[in-house]
C-alpha cells in the first residue's frame, strides 16, 4: 500500500506539473519575461519527471545522470537571460525526457493491474509525449532555422510555448495548419510524433481493456 501511493503521488505530482505547464504560462504572454517563465515551468517539469522514475533501480541512476545535468543547464538559461547554452538546454533536455517518456510507456504499459495510479501515469506520459516532440522540434529548428514555419505570420520566429502547442496540435492529429513542418526532417518528425499519438491510446485502450477482462475471469 505505502509503495502504490508513493508511486501515485509521483505521477500526480508530475500530471500537476505538466498541466502548470501548458496551462499557466498563457497568464503571463503580455510579460517580456514570458519565454523564461516558460522555461521556468519547464524545469518544474524536468524536476517532477525525474522524481517519477526514482527508485527503479538502474534506472534511477540513468535518470540522475542525464536529468541533473538538462536541470541545471536549463535554470542557468533562465536565470542569467544569456542563452549561452541554449544548444545544449535543448539537447539534454530531448535525451532525458526521452528516456523518462520511455520509462514511463513501459511501466504503465506493463503494470498488472488497473489502477488510479496506472491512469494518472498513462495521462502523465501521453503529455510528457508532447513536451518532448516539442522540445525535439526546438531542437531542430536550432540547428536548420526554418524546419517550422508560421503560415500566419510568415518568417516569424517561433517561441517555446509554439514549438510545445504545434506539438501538441501535431500528437492528437488536430493539425491547424498555423504552423508547419517545412524542411524534410522535421516533417518525419512530425510524421513519427502523429502515428505515435494513435497508436499510444490505442495500445493503452486494448491494454486496459484486456486487464479489466482478465479481472473479471479471475473473479
Amino acid at each position: 500500500m505505502a509503495a502504490f501511493r508513493q508511486r501515485l503521488h509521483r505521477y500526480t505530482t508530475l500530471l500537476v506539473a505538466e498541466l502548470a505547464l501548458l496551462l499557466v504560462y498563457p497568464f503571463f504572454t503580455g510579460f517580456s519575461s514570458h519565454n523564461h517563465l516558460f522555461r521556468l515551468c519547464a524545469i518544474v517539469v524536468f524536476s517532477a519527471a525525474l522524481y517519477a522514475v526514482l527508485g527503479k533501480g538502474r534506472v534511477t541512476a540513468i535518470a540522475i545522470l542525464l536529468g541533473i545535468p538538462a536541470i541545471l543547464i536549463r535554470l542557468i538559461n533562465a536565470t542569467t537571460h544569456t542563452g549561452m547554452f541554449h544548444l545544449a538546454d535543448e539537447f539534454l533536455g530531448v535525451i532525458f525526457m526521452v528516456f523518462v517518456t520511455c520509462v514511463l510507456v513501459r511501466t504503465i504499459l506493463s503494470d498488472p493491474s488497473v489502477t488510479t495510479d496506472t491512469l494518472a501515469g498513462a495521462v502523465s506520459a501521453y503529455m510528457m509525449i508532447g513536451i518532448t516532440f516539442g522540445l525535439a522540434y526546438m531542437l531542430i529548428e536550432h540547428l536548420a532555422p526554418g524546419s517550422l514555419r508560421d503560415t500566419i505570420e510568415p518568417g516569424k520566429q517561433l517561441l517555446p510555448s509554439e514549438f510545445t502547442f504545434f506539438s501538441f496540435v501535431t500528437l492528437t492529429t488536430v493539425g491547424y495548419g498555423d504552423i508547419v513542418p517545412w524542411l524534410p526532417h522535421a516533417r518525419s518528425l512530425a510524421i513519427l510524433e502523429s502515428i505515435i499519438g494513435i497508436m499510444y491510446p490505442a495500445l493503452l485502450v486494448s491494454r486496459l481493456v484486456g486487464l479489466h477482462g482478465r479481472k473479471r475471469e479471475n473473479s
